[in-house]
């Protein structure tokens, strides 16, 4: 049955207000001022809690429009001084937003990840303001399209198009209710062209390659024991040609005391049969926990991107 709150509440107002640039010649003149070219915004009370959205325009009439419509927005849920059952009330795009990076963080996501998330869904939360769409359940099929086929100037590649649209859709499953279903199948898969996929197809290290990667770890991570997990996790992916996430996920069980390695593939689930050099099978098998280089504490998937990001950037130096 849904969340039903029964209260008495005054009607929120949706004013127009400007933010003037330091260099504008009419700053003195107030927020209210209409006739300079400064940034138009939108600003209403709820709860006892002030939010301001960007109207997305220099244009006082047109933030009047945009007014307008979240007005409207809002007086379907807020009917005044009336006491009557409401629904309980939905959070604005921006508010969802900043809930859903606060989750995220929560969760041990890596800074760089944060920030990919943040800039994102800063872009689809100004993209529906400027279509006056303030509240997930106004968002509709024909928005995502839209928003979507504005990523092909900003993000040539696909694959980042394809990150992108990950990212999206996981903030709709946790944003949309009544819409989601409809949203995410508007959505639909961004396919590789040829160059992609032969760009992306899995080129070996050579022994230089590897030699400069190896000598970059400690100079990278300053802490000696977070450089000794890093270079042993490098060593494990190149001698048993694992994913990063199957090597993560690499539990002591899975290695005998005769340095055989036996495990299934995380993402296909073909078996691995595999004699382990003497040396690395014994740095694997130090130490008691479950797994070898995950805690097990916070998403797998949140762990490899993190770990993705962090040997980035020595390769990248």
């Amino acid at each position: 049955m849904a969340d039903l709150t029964a209260s008495i509440r005054s009607k929120p107002v949706v004013a127009v207000y400007v933010r003037h640039r330091a260099t504008c010649s009419h700053a003195s003149r107030g927020e209210f001022y209409r006739g300079c070219d400064c940034a138009k915004w939108l600003r209403y009370s709820r709860n006892g809690k002030q939010h301001r959205l960007s109207a997305g325009t220099r244009t006082w009439g047109i933030a009047e429009e945009k007014a307008a419509a979240l007005q409207e927005q809002l007086d379907a849920g807020e009917p005044g001084k009336v006491p009557i059952i409401v629904r309980a009330e939905q959070a604005t795009i921006e508010q969802a937003i900043e809930t859903y990076i606060t989750g995220k963080e929560s969760e041990g996501i890596s800074p760089a990840r944060i920030r990919k998330l943040k800039h994102q869904l800063s872009l689809f939360e100004r993209f529906m303001s400027s279509r006056s769409k303030f509240f997930p359940s106004a968002v509709t099929p024909a928005d995502v399209i839209e928003f979507r086929a504005s990523w092909d100037g900003s993000w040539a590649s696909t694959v980042t198009r394809q990150k992108a649209q990950q990212n999206i859709r996981g903030f709709l499953r946790y944003a949309c209710r009544e819409n989601l279903n409809e949203l995410l199948a508007a959505m639909k898969t961004i396919r590789l062209s040829k160059s992609d996929r032969n760009r992306l197809e899995p080129k070996p290290f050579s022994e230089k390659e590897i030699a400069v990667l190896l000598a970059q770890i400690p100079k990278t991570f300053t802490e000696s024991t977070k450089a000794a997990t890093a270079s042993l996790l490098v060593r494990s992916m190149l001698s048993t040609g694992l994913a990063i996430r199957d090597t993560l996920q690499l539990e002591r069980k899975s290695i005998s005391s005769d340095g055989w390695l036996r495990l299934s593939r995380q993402k296909t689930n073909r078996p691995v049969r595999q004699q382990l050099d003497r040396d690395l099978c014994r740095e694997l098998l130090e130490g008691d926990s479950e797994y070898i280089f995950w805690d097990g504490k916070v998403l797998i998937t949140s762990a490899v991107t993190a770990w993705q990001d962090d040997l980035s950037s020595p390769w990248c130096k």
